[in-house]
């Protein structure tokens, strides 16, 4: 029941987001602020970031298949658009209608390019070993991480032996914030929801933390292994992140 509950809460959340200021929701630079992104910007910071991060993946795991790939949390399809120009056939999946609605919008036209809704705690729309290559960024982090780890075991389960899952990841706030609140934190985690709901032209996005023994842990549990693990700063200095390549067995 918990795990459905969290579910629609990050629901709920990113309907909002996407209704409100979609593209600023993906990447939070101020350029996005107010859907004044310049699209073709704004999908091309996609395509050199997706060449940038295979490249990386490639010089630890140099036998990559082509196949089909997921894109998990692919928002307007930024990141999805570009994986599609190097894989046969490539899956966005995201849990917000809104965004899949804009994705679809966006790359009516690109042929060997879909997008799926989930608004499940797992991928059970996908069947096992349906995938080579398993992609995720800036996403899994705003999730609980109760549904990170079922998130990553479904990431195995759908990924064929010897497929590739390469995904993001914060390890631990490194400076906390709220330092000067006088409620203490759940309060004032509380407090800050109910004023973005009052004003919602102020949207709050939650980061949530996953260490990286806790991540080979769940992996390995799945069936699966992480063969690297780079530093990464899409999080800001607020945050140690790190990007992770994984092979399944």
């Amino acid at each position: 029941m918990w795990r459905s509950v969290r579910v629609r809460l990050v629901r709920n959340t990113w309907e909002r987001l996407a209704r409100l200021d979609p593209y600023w929701a993906i990447d939070n630079r101020p350029a996005w602020r107010r859907n004044r992104a310049e699209l073709g910007e704004f999908f091309a910071d996609g395509r050199v970031l997706i060449e940038r991060q295979l490249a990386q993946a490639a010089t630890a795991c140099p036998e990559f298949r082509w196949g089909r790939a997921l894109d998990f949390g692919c928002g307007v399809g930024r990141l999805s658009v570009a994986l599609a120009a190097r894989f046969r056939e490539v899956v966005g999946v995201d849990i917000s209608a809104e965004m899949i609605a804009l994705a679809r919008r966006h790359h009516q036209g690109v042929d060997n390019l879909n997008f799926v809704r989930n608004t499940r705690a797992d991928l059970q729309a996908f069947r096992p070993d349906d995938f080579d290559f398993v992609y995720s960024f800036i996403t899994l982090q705003h999730v609980p991480p109760p549904l990170i780890r079922s998130y990553l075991g479904e990431f195995a389960r759908i990924c064929r032996p010897s497929g590739v899952l390469l995904f993001q990841l914060p390890a631990r706030e490194r400076i906390r914030r709220n330092t000067r609140s006088l409620w203490p934190p759940t309060v004032a985690v509380r407090l800050r929801r109910a004023v973005n709901r009052l004003i919602p032209m102020n949207p709050v996005i939650d980061v949530h933390c996953l260490g990286p023994d806790d991540v080979r842990a769940v992996l390995a549990s799945a069936g699966a292994e992480v063969l690297a693990q780079w530093p990464d700063d899409s999080c800001g200095p607020a945050y140690e992140s790190f990007l992770y390549l994984a092979r399944k067995r």
